[in-house]
């Protein structure tokens, strides 16, 4: 999984200003959405490397938890290169179309995927909540204008992505946890068996997670937290 906990330092991206970084990496990602052919492949390596040196992030640590959506990138790739506009196919048969045009649309989601995965994880390691949070209600500020609850929204942001980890960590304690009763997680052959496998799994997580929600919120109310724009 991508690792989603703020590691501190002492890094030219530790000390940027949030809302820069923050910014940036919204427009870095619009562009390489953008971007196409060699152009993309050129900014993805360009903003990667620029990413890990600036942050001196390792690059085993960084790439390790990509690599884990190896089937999820193949999928995408066997998609796209089988089921492309049949006027582009170098090999038909039946409603299976091969083409190149549709290999290398599929790279290039892929590519964009991996990069936009990347700085993200790179922003999260070298940003604290609490710096996300003061970026989110800066770059908002100009809604109060018309009534909209800012802080809410900027809280809302920072619980939401400390839990991220939480939700990880839940998925694979439960994981083990049935593995050691017994519970077979590899042989299944089927997706409907997978599914099947993984239910006892997903349920339990979400009733941690949405009981760890109500402690948070009660304990929330009982330190007498309010919000209020000014």
């Amino acid at each position: 999984m991508i690792d989603f906990n703020y590691q501190a330092g002492d890094t030219i991206l530790h000390k940027m200003n949030p809302v820069i970084k923050f910014c940036g990496m919204i427009l870095f990602s619009c562009v390489i959405v953008v971007l196409q052919g060699i152009s993309l492949i050129l900014a993805s390596v360009f903003l990667i490397t620029v990413s890990l040196l600036l942050s001196q992030q390792s690059v085993k640590k960084i790439f390790t938890p990509v690599l884990r959506f190896i089937p999820f990138f193949l999928a995408i790739l066997l998609v796209n290169t089988v089921f492309y506009n049949n006027s582009e196919c170098q090999y038909k048969f039946w409603l299976i179309c091969i083409s190149k045009a549709g290999f290398l649309q599929g790279l290039y989601i892929v590519i964009r995927t991996i990069t936009i995965l990347i700085m993200s994880s790179v922003f999260i390691k070298t940003t604290s909540t609490i710096e996300i949070m003061e970026a989110v209600e800066k770059i908002l500020s100009p809604l109060r204008i018309i009534k909209i609850p800012v802080k809410d929204i900027s809280l809302i942001m920072s619980i939401s992505i400390q839990f991220i980890p939480i939700i990880f960590y839940d998925f694979e304690r439960i994981r083990k946890a049935q593995i050691t009763r017994g519970a077979d997680m590899n042989s299944r052959k089927t997706l409907l068996d997978k599914v099947k496998t993984y239910i006892p799994i997903i349920i339990p997580t979400f009733i941690s997670v949405f009981r760890r929600a109500d402690e948070l919120s009660m304990a929330i109310e009982a330190r007498g937290y309010n919000i209020t724009d000014d």
